[in-house]
């Protein structure tokens, strides 16, 4: 664990434990550095942590101090015991194909471009390409490079899983990795166990395939009930369980180690596979939660889907699955739905991760979120109307907002785009349009002054919404 976060880690837990009382100043950042023989940067960027978690508030000239009073997080889901077939992917399309021009992209979750190494990728192609030669235009036949997949199983290796290069199969985006995860997994008329809220992708999948959903509860904070999930596989057959334990899409939450190990369990005594949505998983620092579900899969079961797009290169479109016992299917799977990919981005992307230049990447851009989340969290804190909820995650971009229950969330989305302003609303995250009256709102974008007015604007709507059920 990088220093600041282990110094964070402490300060937090004393503030939980109550040494540190509502509006009580903490120590200086010059006190914890000579205290825990630090630079004063790293004991800067401890507190800055804290304060992007919302425990600590900056004052110019002051010092930071214990807030003493926050916006709640979300309330714990509790969604219909029943599978259902999904209705909302209607409403996913409907936005995301007849979007107008978008000056501010809180909605979808992808990363400011400008907080790419673009030079550093361009020169990635550009060496491949070189070194490929003519290659490079031909196909790149399933289950993809070599050089790509060995990269992507010496990586797991460092978060505790052992699976080979030839488990992995190389996919056009992670969303098509899930889709082949489901096809080799389930038949039409199965039922799925989601998180829930759950990521709309996986509800478009779900209802293309002709499976139902089955809703688990789900905590802001530590993710899939395992109590309701265990409950669920007593009472019904589900075919699988798809979920995101390391950082949950929508509400960035992430699910302890010792419950990771006890979900990989509770799974193979009743041999339904998982298939585990870690697309957000580079972006976890904390040894204790780093480890996706994968590192504990001693029967295969767990079919490990992740990408760069979230992180590094969006438009590379690359994703993969490392298969476990189903590794025979997917790659036959794969052939079927689409026959190649392209030699030049997987050997660009092979190269990219072998050089450490995306470690360096990922410290960048792990420190741009934490500020991210961190301007936009207090901006929703002061302009969003009262009763207004929002989680604080500790990994990932994503926030989850759940506002006052006179606001729906579509109309939010509505006028929202009228000032240039996308935004995810809930109905989008439920397979039968639950989640009413919820935000997704993306923090990987610079908190320039126009994006900060911008969530000003959408607090506006959001209050003027609720104000005229009162009227």
């Amino acid at each position: 664990m990088p220093l600041y976060r282990s110094i964070a880690a402490r300060l937090r837990a004393a503030i939980e434990q109550g040494a540190y009382v509502p509006g009580q100043k903490v120590s200086s950042a010059r006190k914890i550095a000579q205290r825990e023989g630090v630079s004063l940067t790293t004991a800067v960027d401890a507190l800055r942590v804290l304060e992007s978690e919302g425990l600590l508030l900056a004052r110019p000239r002051s010092g930071f101090f214990v807030v003493d009073k926050r916006a709640p997080e979300p309330v714990p889901s509790r969604p219909s015991k029943y599978p259902q077939f999904v209705t909302s992917a209607a409403i996913a399309r409907s936005i995301f194909l007849t979007r107008p021009d978008i000056i501010f992209p809180l909605g979808a979750a992808l990363p400011d471009p400008a907080w790419l190494p673009l030079r550093d990728l361009q020169r990635a192609l550009t060496a491949a390409g070189r070194r490929l030669g003519p290659a490079a235009q031909t196909y790149s036949m399933p289950p993809g490079r070599a050089d790509l997949r060995r990269q992507i199983s010496a990586r797991a290796v460092n978060w505790g899983a052992t699976f080979g290069p030839d488990e992995v199969v190389i996919t056009s985006g992670e969303t098509q990795a899930m889709r082949l995860a489901l096809k080799v997994t389930c038949k039409a008329g199965d039922v799925v166990a989601v998180e829930s809220p759950t990521y709309f992708g996986a509800l478009m999948l779900l209802e293309t395939l002709g499976l139902r959903a089955l809703e688990i509860p789900t905590d802001p904070r530590t993710g899939l009930s395992i109590d309701a999930l265990e409950r669920a596989l007593t009472t019904r057959k589900i075919a699988a369980v798809l979920a995101s334990p390391n950082v949950q899409n929508p509400l960035g939450a992430s699910m302890p180690l010792n419950q990771k190990k006890r979900l990989v369990t509770l799974l193979q005594t009743h041999q339904v596979p998982l298939i585990e949505d870690d697309v957000y998983g580079d972006l976890v620092s904390q040894p204790g939660i780093r480890a996706g579900c994968k590192a504990f899969d001693t029967d295969g079961l767990v079919l490990y889907c992740s990408s760069a797009s979230k992180t590094l290169a969006p438009g590379w479109r690359i994703g993969w699955i490392a298969a476990g016992r189903y590794v025979d299917a997917v790659l036959r799977a794969r052939l079927e739905e689409s026959l190649a990919g392209s030699p030049l981005i997987e050997a660009a992307l092979a190269d990219f991760l072998s050089s450490g230049d995306y470690e360096r990447h990922l410290r960048r851009f792990q420190s741009r979120v934490e500020g991210g989340i961190r301007a936009i969290a207090a901006r929703i804190e002061d302009s969003f109307p009262a009763g207004t909820r929002f989680s604080r995650p500790a990994n990932g971009y994503l926030l989850w907002v759940e506002l006052p229950k006179s606001v729906d969330a579509l109309e939010v989305h509505r006028q929202a785009l009228g000032v240039g302003i996308g935004i995810s609303p809930g109905p989008l995250f439920s397979p039968q349009t639950g989640f009413q009256h919820h935000l997704r709102l993306n923090c990987a974008n610079e908190p320039s002054a126009g994006l900060l007015q911008a969530i000003d604007r959408l607090g506006a709507i959001c209050a003027s919404l609720a104000e005229a059920v009162h009227r």
